[in-house]
């Protein structure tokens, strides 16, 4: 039987902390006591619906930050549509759709 890590380096995870924010963001690195991610986003909600806005306003939002797995309660590979958004906000790069054919 093959056993998958639910997450690895440079995928995009969902990380609920013990204060209920919830962050998407990219992990870079892990050690036994915490996680260092890239450009962490929160999730919030607006007229339009679920969105994500940057996590904190005051700091550089390119520079990596450590989160205490301590204070983490669940952490989860993201799922893919919101993975593809996070990726198209941060990065501006746009997937293109699954049934997109190329003539």
């Amino acid at each position: 039987m093959l056993i998958q890590a639910p997450y690895k380096i440079n995928d995009v995870i969902s990380v609920k902390l013990q204060t209920g924010e919830e962050l998407v963001c990219k992990l870079i690195e892990e050690s036994d006591t915490h996680l260092k991610v890239k450009t962490p986003l929160t999730l919030v909600m607006s007229q339009q619906g679920l969105g994500m806005q940057q996590y904190m306003f005051t700091t550089d939002p390119d520079q990596p930050v450590s989160i205490a797995k301590d204070k983490i309660i669940v952490v989860q590979k993201t799922r893919k549509d919101f993975s593809d958004t996070y990726t198209e906000r941060t990065s501006g790069l746009v997937t293109a759709p699954p049934n997109l054919q190329v003539k």
